[in-house]
């Protein structure tokens, strides 16, 4: 839910996003997940270090720079629920045998960069019962799936899974944990 109100002495509208939970906001018809990473270093050390994390990701594509960073697309992202100490049982499948593409910003500044992933999109197979046990693809925009009421509240149910879909991000996007390619 975005509202735009008007202040008084500039008569210029002021964009008042919605809905926020742990790194996750709802803004513009989307959902949106920012994280700040700290890094001790100046922009120039940290752009080359940004390179090769996104470089030895398997699910980052098309990646372009910019005058601030870097964007670019991701493309079969699969969370891994059993790090984060998820069963089968008690996760959605969405999250455990789905894909996930989406688009990615880094912004690269002095002492630390920003992370930015939106238009979350997942995709799952799902077995029909019955005797021809056919596969159909389930599909759908991740804002759709943990919000109701005209995307103005996140479902309550959806809040577990989506602290453990922030935490993955966080760890994949980290520099700390990136293997480098030499």
């Amino acid at each position: 839910m975005c509202i735009v109100l008007v202040s008084l002495n500039m008569m210029t509208p002021i964009l008042v996003t919605g809905q926020k939970y742990d790194h996750f906001e709802v803004e513009n018809d989307d959902l949106v997940w920012r994280y700040t990473f700290d890094y001790v270093g100046s922009k120039d050390s940290l752009r080359k270090e940004v390179v090769q994390m996104l470089k030895s990701k398997f699910f980052t594509f098309n990646v372009t720079r910019n005058e601030i960073g870097y964007m670019g697309e991701i493309n079969h992202y699969i969370v891994n629920c059993k790090q984060y100490g998820r069963t089968y049982y008690n996760t959605p499948r969405m999250y455990w045998d789905g894909e996930w593409t989406g688009k990615f910003r880094v912004e690269v500044l002095d002492n630390h960069y920003l992370v930015t992933i939106y238009a979350l999109y997942f995709e799952k197979m799902e077995q029909s019962v019955g005797y021809y046990r056919t596969e159909k693809p389930v599909k759908g925009r991740y804002i759709d799936a943990v919000t109701k009421k005209h995307q103005t509240v996140f479902r309550k149910n959806e809040l577990g899974n989506m602290v453990m879909m922030s935490v993955g991000l966080r760890n994949d996007f980290d520099i700390k944990n990136t293997v480098l390619i030499r």
